[in-house]
């Protein structure tokens, strides 16, 4: 939970918890008009993010330990040459998904160990 107030600071954000029934949302609105939605366990553990806005956000803030997967796997499947294709990197404790274009980009990224019980992968936007 500490690490979302962090993760407010450092981006110069605003932030909303919205609650529900399984898990919390806390709604992160950056400067530069991205939104981004950190989802938390009833235990207190984010265990997914999601975001929509012009500019995908900072992954190395926003990914914290998870961070590292991500990058280590993108370079191993990753082309030499720059690509605007979709992001998806799939690992055994650790989903990222990104796509869109210049000014309208949307993705999400989770721990499918962490989910918590009952909640659909669908409904982390």
């Amino acid at each position: 939970m500490a690490s979302i107030y962090r993760d407010v600071e450092h981006v110069g954000g605003n932030v909303q918890a919205i609650s529900s029934d399984r898990y919390w949302v806390y709604e992160v609105r950056i400067p530069t008009g991205t939104i981004v939605r950190e989802y938390v366990s009833p235990l207190g553990v984010v265990f997914a993010v999601a975001w929509q806005g012009p500019l995908v956000p900072e992954f190395q803030q926003f990914l914290g330990a998870s961070f590292q997967e991500y990058t280590d796997a993108l370079h191993s499947q990753k082309s030499p040459s720059f690509s605007r294709r979709p992001v998806f990197v799939r690992l055994k404790d650790f989903v990222l998904e990104n796509s869109g274009h210049l000014g309208a980009f949307y993705g999400r990224a989770y721990l499918p160990h962490a989910v918590p019980q009952g909640v659909e992968v669908a409904e982390l936007h």
